[in-house]
C-alpha cells in the first residue's frame, strides 16, 4: 500500500474476500483551502480512451492521453490539494510535486485528462483523501477508476478496484475494457478471464441475428474468447466462417491487416478451416496460392460437409477456394474458386487455373483453366471422379495430403 495506510472497517458495498478499504481520515481536507498548500489545475480535453503513461514535463503538466499538444481544452477545474497527502498515495504526484518544488516552487500544478476520465479522476482524488470508493454497482465506472489509478500510480486504489470488480456482475462495456487492461495491474489476468467467461456466456448463440450489431463492435480479444468457448456446439461451420469474415471486414478496412488477423488469429479457430491451410504468394495483379488438404479431413467431411480456404486477394478483390463432394449428377470431388462479396464486380478479364500435385512425378498438373470477362460473379472450378480420389494409391495424395495450387490473374479494362 502506498503511504503506509492502515486498514479499517467494512466497505460501504458488499466486499469480496480479503477486501479492505483504507481510512485515511483526511476527507475534511479535500478541496479545503485552509488545509491545502497547492492548487491543482485540471485541464479536461476532448480525447478518447487511449492509454499511455507519460511523465510530468518541466512545467508540472500531465498531458492528455493521445499526447496531442494542440488538443483543445474543453474546461478547466481547480481543486485545493495537500501535496503531502497526494504524494503519500501516488508516486506520480510525488514526482510531480518534488520536481515542481525543486525547479520553481510554483503553488499551482496542472494535469491534463481526457473528458472520458473526468469522473474517475475526481473519484481517485477523493479516494486519496478518505481511502474509500463511492458505493457503486456500476462495473464500468470501477474500470474507469481502476485505469485512472494505474495511470496516476495509486496502488491502494488499484487493488481495491480490482477486488470490487471481481465481485460485481459485468456489462458488455466493462468486459470489453477488462480485456484490454495492462499487465501491470495486479488483477488484470483475473479480470480478463472473468470478462472472457462473461462474453462466452452472453454470446453462446453468437450466430443469432439479434447479436450481430453488438458483436461487430467487440474487439479481437473478445471475438477470440467467444469463438474459443462456443464453437463445439455450432451447427454451421460455414456460418461461422462468414461471421468471421464479416467481422474482420468491418474492424480492419486495410486488407493487409485484415488478412493477417484472419490467418493468424481467427480462421485457425474455425474447425472447417483447420483442414485447409495455405501459403500466399502475391504478385499483383496476379497471385499464386498453395493449399493442402489432409486425406482424413477430406473423407471425414464428405459427403455432407465442405471445406473453404482462408480468403486470398488479387488486385484488391477477395477470393476463396471451396472443396466438396457432389453426389448428383455424378459422384465427384469438386474444387471451386469463388469471389468474396467485398469490392463489387471485377472490371476486366480474370484467368483462373487449378493445379494439383500428383505421383509419381510430384509435379503440379493442370486440372482446369478458365477465362472470364467483366462482371462475372459465379464460381468456377472442376470436378474429379470420386472413384479416382478415394483409393489408397490415389495419385492425388502425397504423404496423405492433397496439394492444390490456384493461380488467379486479373487484367483490368483498358
Amino acid at each position: 500500500m502506498a503511504g503506509g495506510d492502515a486498514s479499517s472497517g467494512a466497505a460501504p458495498v458488499p466486499e469480496t474476500a480479503g477486501e479492505a478499504e483504507v481510512d485515511a481520515g483526511f476527507e475534511f481536507a479535500f478541496d479545503n483551502e485552509a488545509f491545502s498548500d497547492r492548487v491543482l489545475r485540471i485541464e479536461v480535453v476532448g480525447a478518447g480512451r487511449k492509454r499511455r503513461r507519460e511523465g510530468a514535463n518541466g512545467q508540472g503538466v500531465r498531458r492528455c492521453e493521445d499526447g496531442e499538444g494542440n488538443t483543445p481544452v474543453l474546461r478547466v477545474k481547480t481543486v485545493h490539494i495537500s501535496s503531502v497527502i497526494l504524494a503519500a498515495k501516488s508516486s506520480f504526484f510525488f514526482k510531480l510535486f518534488s520536481n515542481g518544488m525543486k525547479e520553481s516552487g510554483q503553488r499551482q500544478s496542472t494535469v491534463r485528462i481526457a473528458d472520458s476520465e473526468e469522473n474517475a479522476f475526481m473519484e481517485l482524488l477523493r479516494f486519496m483523501y478518505n481511502g474509500r470508493l463511492t458505493p457503486t454497482t456500476e462495473s464500468t465506472l470501477l474500470v474507469d477508476i481502476l485505469m485512472a489509478a494505474d495511470k496516476f500510480d495509486v496502488v491502494s486504489c488499484i487493488k481495491l478496484c480490482g477486488q470490487r470488480l471481481i465481485g460485481l456482475p459485468m456489462t458488455l462495456e466493462s468486459a470489453v475494457r477488462c480485456l484490454d487492461l495492462p499487465c501491470s495491474i495486479s488483477m488484470a489476468a483475473d479480470l480478463s478471464e472473468a470478462a472472457k467467461k462473461f462474453l462466452a456466456k452472453r454470446y453462446k448463440k453468437f450466430l443469432s441475428t439479434k447479436f450481430q450489431d453488438e458483436l461487430m463492435r467487440i474487439p479481437l480479444a473478445g471475438i477470440v474468447a467467444i469463438l474459443s468457448r462456443n464453437l463445439p456446439g455450432v451447427a454451421s461451420e460455414k456460418s461461422v466462417y462468414d461471421f468471421v469474415l464479416r467481422w474482420a471486414d468491418l474492424q480492419y478496412p486495410n486488407s493487409e491487416q485484415r488478412r493477417e488477423i484472419l490467418s493468424s488469429s481467427l480462421l485457425p479457430m474455425v474447425p472447417l478451416r483447420r483442414s485447409m491451410t495455405n501459403v500466399i504468394l502475391i504478385d499483383q495483379p496476379s497471385c499464386i496460392i498453395n493449399f493442402s488438404l489432409k486425406r482424413e479431413h477430406c473423407f471425414g467431411s464428405f459427403p455432407s460437409g465442405s471445406m473453404r480456404s482462408p480468403p486470398f486477394y488479387c488486385a484488391g478483390h477477395g477470393f476463396f477456394l471451396s472443396a466438396h463432394r457432389r453426389m448428383e449428377p455424378s459422384n465427384s470431388f469438386v474444387l471451386i474458386i469463388q469471389k468474396l462479396e467485398d469490392k463489387g464486380l471485377v472490371r476486366g478479364t480474370v484467368d483462373y487455373d487449378i493445379e494439383v500435385k500428383t505421383t509419381p512425378s510430384l509435379e503440379f498438373t493442370t486440372l482446369w483453366r478458365r477465362t472470364t470477362t467483366t462482371g462475372c460473379t459465379q464460381g468456377f472450378g472442376c470436378s474429379v471422379p470420386w472413384s479416382e480420389v478415394i483409393p489408397d494409391d490415389s495419385p492425388f495424395f502425397i504423404d496423405d495430403k492433397l496439394h492444390i495450387r490456384v493461380h488467379v490473374k486479373i487484367t483490368p479494362q483498358p
